[in-house]
């Protein structure tokens, strides 16, 4: 299974246990494939910079993740979210053949699915 998973979910498992924590605990156990792209790993290294003042080179979990994942390379080019970092991560989905973008953000949840690339939720990914 080939897994994107959005910013605020890694900040919440890298930050807080939970659904999150363990989507990320059990792909990095081997039961599926984090697809991610350098849009998502700079995004998400700000937001622990800036909001939560973390060094990212302290989580180790983070490092982790970084070493597992499959990092895709790509030039944006969707514009079909309101919300340009959205948009990065439905591309990161298509260009690495993602099955699956794990999210908590209502906006992308209320799409459903991007060209058959289902868009859910931590706790709805942990009942597949």
């Amino acid at each position: 299974m080939r897994v994107v998973l959005d910013t605020n979910v890694l900040i919440s498992a890298l930050l807080f246990s939970g659904a999150p924590e363990r989507v990320v605990l059990a792909l990095l156990a081997g039961r599926g494939t984090i697809v991610s792209s350098p849009f998502i790993i700079e995004e998400t290294s700000r937001i622990l910079r800036t909001k939560f003042e973390i060094e990212p080179a302290h989580i180790l979990l983070l490092q982790q993740l970084l070493e597992q994942s499959e990092v895709q390379y790509f030039q944006p080019y969707l514009h079909l979210l309101a919300d340009e970092p959205d948009n990065r991560i439905l591309e990161t989905a298509e260009v690495g053949k993602a099955e699956y973008i794990v999210t908590g953000d209502k906006l992308m949840l209320a799409q459903e699915s991007y060209r058959g690339i289902g868009i859910i939720t931590p706790t709805d990914f942990l009942k597949i």
